[in-house]
């Protein structure tokens, strides 16, 4: 397999999950969200190998080292439970496993209702992404991003609120034949949507 140009994954990765966090900014509960492609065989990927990922720790007591420890033993457990095999990512793994992270606090403002006092409030928020990229066609097989109001400070709790998102996303995967047929009915709705109108 070829290595993957590492900074450039960081890069863009990172910029996807700063934009998703505006996205979610106002959301006060967790959302989540599932992609995959529909047109894979998932029953074919029997090993994995986890490269780590990147964290924007804004603001927070969160140790990246633990983190990624963390998270590597979240992912090892959860497809493992699924049947694949961890390797090494020079063992040629049919599928490769990366996430991105963004905990933080995002400060937006406000005039009072007699225009006289400019109100701050403090939102803590988390951003959670984790993907599963298909080795060979070095495409996204599934992808999970979560988005979560932080209540806590301590960062094992933190922890603990993110790791009941994973458990609860992986419940998912492998996508079921109702959820295949699911998704190409729905991508085949959005490309339709932009196949142009005929004269």
């Amino acid at each position: 397999m070829n290595r993957i140009d590492k900074n450039g994954v960081r890069r863009s990765l990172l910029i996807r999950g700063l934009l998703f966090v505006l996205l979610c900014a106002t959301s006060a509960n967790a959302k989540m969200a599932i992609d995959f492609n529909p047109n894979l065989d998932f029953s074919k990927y029997r090993t994995f190998a986890y490269i780590g990922g990147v964290e924007s720790l804004v603001r927070m007591q969160l140790n990246p080292e633990l983190l990624n420890n963390r998270m590597h033993r979240a992912v090892v457990r959860e497809l493992t439970a699924k049947g694949l095999r961890e390797v090494q990512p020079e063992e040629n793994p049919d599928i490769v496993v990366r996430y991105w992270g963004v905990w933080g606090s995002y400060y937006y403002g406000y005039w009072t209702v007699m225009y006289t006092t400019m109100s701050t409030p403090v939102t803590h928020k988390g951003l959670l992404g984790i993907e599963l990229i298909d080795a060979k066609a070095r495409d996204l097989a599934w992808r999970l991003f979560v988005s979560e109001k932080i209540i806590h400070s301590d960062p094992d709790k933190i922890w603990k609120t993110a790791d009941k998102n994973i458990v609860k996303a992986f419940n998912s995967y492998p996508p079921t034949a109702k959820a295949v047929e699911e998704k190409k009915a729905e991508r085949a709705k959005i490309d339709a949507t932009k196949k142009p109108a005929q004269p």
